[in-house]
Order: structure tokens, then C-alpha cells, then sequence
């Protein structure tokens, strides 16, 4: 579940105007539990203990859903607040997952 939490999070942030080949972001949810996400920019991205997902990103809406990969694959998705920002390294911008659960994302690295 945190998984699902967090890859929403940063993918929906990561997918910011400013997007390098890849993007890492800290995703730090409600409950203060946190993990990182490298998401590339061909529609996929890495997480922690091997977890993958695919995603997509709705500029207007502000809105990300992934797909995680398993057994099970689970769609989850989130809407950031617009922050203003271009997407550098350091920026951060609140989340919400459909499921109504609430976390703060915070790029921490780029690639280009």
C-alpha cells in the first residue's frame, strides 16, 4: 500500500513541465512514512525493493496514475497542488490520492 502511496505521489510531481530523462522524488505521506521513486521519462518508473509501474500524466488536471507492476497490478492515482514551480531539485507540492489520503512530494534528484 505504501508503495501504491508514494508512486502516485511522484509521479504525478515528477511529470512537471521540466521533466529530465529522469526525476527522483521523496514522497513523505500522512502518516510520515517515506520512500523514493525514480521516474524516467519514457512512462516508467523505479521504486523501492524493485517495485515498477508505468504512468501516465494530465497536465491540466494536475492528475497522475500508475499502474504498479506484480501478480496484482493496482492502479492508483493522485492530483498535486500546483506549486508554482518548474520542477528543480528541492521544489515540493502536495498531493492527494483519490482515496482522499493527503502527502507532500519533494524532488531530490535529476538526470538528464
Amino acid at each position: 500500500m505504501k508503495k501504491t502511496i508514494a508512486l502516485a505521489s511522484i509521479l504525478a510531481f515528477v511529470a512537471a513541465p521540466a521533466i529530465a530523462a529522469s526525476t527522483s522524488v521523496e514522497f513523505t505521506g500522512e502518516d510520515g512514512a517515506s520512500q523514493v521513486w525514480k521516474f524516467n521519462d519514457d512512462g516508467t518508473a523505479e521504486g523501492p525493493e524493485g517495485a515498477s509501474a508505468t504512468y501516465t500524466w494530465d497536465e491540466e488536471g494536475k492528475k497522475l496514475c500508475a499502474t504498479i507492476a506484480g501478480d496484482e497490478p493496482q492502479t492508483v492515482c493522485a492530483t498535486f497542488e500546483d506549486n508554482g514551480g518548474e520542477g528543480a531539485v528541492g521544489e515540493t507540492a502536495g498531493y492527494t490520492l483519490d482515496d482522499g489520503r493527503k502527502g507532500t512530494a519533494k524532488i531530490v534528484a535529476k538526470e538528464e
